[in-house]
């Protein structure tokens, strides 16, 4: 299931978060992190609903979450945070 899929990915970054510099961590590892939290809130609120156009909405907002994640993860990736 993609929500158990996404809780784990979640559960790794953070791990990770706890070993990025102070400065690192409370500037983009914190953004980094409310985009998991969005991506995690917009997913289970999509496996709840049974209205088709609320859920294609949810999942268009989660693939541009997504989106907006991978970005930050590269930003990220390219400082060597």
């Amino acid at each position: 299931m993609v929500i158990i899929r996404a809780k784990e990915v979640y559960r790794t970054w953070h791990n990770h978060l706890i070993n990025i510099s102070k400065t690192d961590r409370n500037t983009l590892g914190m953004k980094i992190d409310l985009y998991f939290l969005d991506i995690l809130e917009i997913l289970f609120r999509a496996s709840f609903t049974h209205d088709k156009f609320e859920k294609l909405s949810l999942v268009s907002q989660g693939i541009g979450k997504v989106d907006l994640l991978k970005f930050f993860l590269q930003i990220g990736w390219e400082q060597k945070i």
